[in-house]
Formats: structure tokens, C-alpha cells, sequence
């Protein structure tokens, strides 16, 4: 319901700023009319036209990646295929995984190891599931017999972002979750004995003059230190234990 509201606001915001620009550039209230609503439509037209692209996030593919170097060489070796394939499928090439941890990095060694273990292809793609040192893609471009090309985490992130579904829209958070994680950045926030003498002094004001407005700022301060100090206490009793 409020996704057509806001539809509704935007479209009568637009048709006012059209009809308002019309107005003062011809003076004439249904020519700027006339051409207002043409180009709302023509507007609506080209969003409709043109859907914003849902790409999935940059942590679903290091998920992804994480998940590929935690397979065996067997399952690596089909999936990373088919997955390369779908970037250069006409090319002619043997393929070899080599699995680490996307935090890791691809050496001059493993290259040569990957290279050692395939000398009977043509040409090798060593594909890894981390990013490939300088070293090592200077030293690929100097192989022979086969010639290798590398196809680090970086490439594959690139065709990881076109293959993977979109992630899903987050779920709208309900009351009850958004006032948890109010508690949550307020109890996060740091509390000083500094923070203790500004909500004193804002009651004595209250007291003094009797300024809600001191009242409710006092009110709110000591809320904040009671929270952070109920949050500090759950924190040590997990060691106390």
C-alpha cells in the first residue's frame, strides 16, 4: 500500500512540475495541461520500459566462492567448468581447479603444480577460487606446452554476478525488530561519566524551571545509560559462566 502512495505522490509531483513549467513558458492552461500529461506518460513509459537490474550481492558471491573451494576436485572441476564455459563458450580449453580460500592467494607455485599436472592439453585455464598474485600472471603468460591462461576469484566473480539469481528483497522490519535494533545502536553507543553530569544537570534545570524539555532530555540520557549498563552486565556474564 505505501509503494502506491509513494507511486502516486511522484506521479502527481511530476505532473505539477510539468504543467507549472508549460504554464509559464506559453500561458496557456490546456496546452501546459496537454503537455503535462504527455509527458507523464512518456516518463512512466520509459520507467516501465527500463526495469531497475537486481544483481546479487557481492556477498552471495563470496559465498559462492567460499562454497566452490570447499568442494572436491571432482565436483570443483564440473561446476568451475560449466561455470567458465558460460563466459567463452567457444573457446577450446582444458580445465584445472585450484581450491583455496578466497582469502588466499594463487602463487607462482600452484601455478606451476596445475601446469606440471596437465601437460598432455592444448591449452589450460587454471581456475581458482582466490585472486591470482602478479607474479603468477606474469608467469602464465611464459608457459608453454600448454599455454595457460588464469581465471582467479576476480574473473569469476565477474561471471558469478550474471549467473547467480538476484538476491531477494530484505523483508520489512516489524515494530517490534526495529525497536530492538534502536536497543541495539543505543546500547552500542558509548556512555562517559560525562554523559551522567549533562543528564543531572538537565533535571536540575527541570527542577529550576520547570522545562519539560529538560525533563524529557534527562529521561532520555539515563534510559541510554541504563540500557548500556543492562548491556555491559549481559556481556560478562557469558565469561562469569
Amino acid at each position: 500500500m505505501s509503494g502506491i502512495i509513494d507511486h502516486a505522490v511522484l506521479t502527481a509531483l511530476a505532473a505539477t512540475g510539468f504543467y507549472l513549467f508549460f504554464l509559464g513558458a506559453w500561458d496557456s492552461v490546456p496546452l501546459a495541461a496537454g503537455l503535462a500529461f504527455l509527458c507523464v506518460g512518456l516518463l512512466r513509459g520509459l520507467l516501465r520500459a527500463r526495469p531497475p537490474r537486481r544483481r546479487p550481492s557481492m556477498a552471495a558471491v563470496r559465498g559462492e566462492l567460499l562454497r566452490l573451494s570447499g568442494l572436491s576436485d571432482t565436483e570443483a572441476q564440473e561446476q568451475l567448468s560449466a561455470l567458465v564455459r558460460t563466459r567463452w563458450p567457444e573457446e577450446d580449453f582444458d580445465l584445472a581447479p585450484v581450491l583455496k580460500h578466497p582469502e588466499a592467494t594463487l602463487s607462482s607455485g600452484d601455478l606451476l603444480n596445475a601446469w606440471k599436472g596437465n601437460r598432455t592439453s592444448t591449452r589450460l585455464a587454471v581456475c581458482a577460487t582466490c585472486p591470482a598474485e602478479p607474479r603468477a600472471l606474469a608467469y602464465a603468460r611464459e608457459l608453454r606446452e600448454p599455454a595457460v591462461a588464469v581465471v582467479d576469484s576476480r574473473a569469476l566473480a565477474r561471471i558469478l554476478r550474471r549467473t547467480l539469481p538476484p538476491d531477494a528483497p530484505p523483508p520489512l522490519p516489524s515494530p517490534r525488530q526495529r525497536l530492538h535494533a534502536l536497543a541495539a545502536r543505543v546500547a552500542g553507543s558509548r556512555v562517559t561519566p560525562r554523559n551522567a553530569l549533562l543528564a543531572g544537570a538537565l533535571l536540575m534545570l527541570y527542577l529550576r524551571g520547570g522545562n519539560p524539555l529538560c525533563l524529557f532530555g534527562a529521561l532520555a540520557m539515563l534510559a541510554h545509560i541504563g540500557i548500556a549498563i543492562a548491556q555491559r552486565r549481559v556481556g560478562k556474564r557469558l565469561f562469569e559462566v
